[in-house]
This record gives C-alpha cells, sequence and structure tokens, in this order.
C-alpha cells in the first residue's frame, strides 16, 4: 500500500580467496516516469564478508523511498502505481537484479 515501507532482502556472497567487504545498493525508479530520475539510490548496506561467506542482508525501504516529484500537484509525493527496485553493488545493476513492485 502506498505510505507503506518495503522490506528488502538479498543473498551476498564473497566468492573470493580473502575476506573482503561488499555495499548492497537499492535503487527505486517510477515506471513510466518521464521527467524524473532513472533511478534514485534508496537505500544501502555495508557487509563484510569472509572468503567464501554468504549473508541474508535486509535493508528498510521508508515510504519516502518511493516519493517521487509529481507534476500535478507540484510536490514529492508517493504516486500509486508501478516502481521498479533494482539492486546490486553499483548504480549499473543488471537487469537480472530487478524487481516490480505496485503501489495502491
Amino acid at each position: 500500500e502506498a505510505g507503506e515501507g518495503v522490506k528488502f532482502t538479498a543473498q551476498v556472497k564473497n566468492t573470493g580467496n580473502r575476506d573482503g567487504a561488499e555495499v548492497v545498493q537499492v535503487y527505486v525508479r517510477k515506471v513510466g516516469d518521464t521527467e524524473g530520475p532513472l533511478k534514485s539510490l534508496r537505500g544501502f548496506r555495508r557487509v563484510d564478508l569472509k572468503a567464501g561467506e554468504s549473508r541474508t542482508v535486509s535493508i528498510e525501504l521508508s515510504p519516502d523511498a518511493f516519493e517521487f516529484f509529481d507534476t500535478s500537484t507540484n510536490t514529492m509525493r508517493v504516486v500509486p502505481g508501478e516502481y521498479e527496485i533494482m539492486y546490486g553493488n553499483s548504480s549499473d545493476t543488471p537487469e537480472a537484479n530487478k524487481l516490480t513492485v505496485v503501489l495502491r
């Protein structure tokens, strides 16, 4: 529902031979918004991982993560509709790392 947050969860794995860290980034885009940004960084979490370790990472997207400029009201607000959530370790997220949510 519009006005409610979303809990995003992803599995992260260190496939290397050394301990390291990764930053999971979550982007949101309003589908069909031709005047808005292609994607907006709305959440991130740094994760330290030992070599070969996997971990589940959760990032809470608050309701304002879905706020975009609404030209009909000249305000920032959550407009019901379709949104894409993209995730990865950079803004160049693969197409496979995308899911769609519909806010009503």
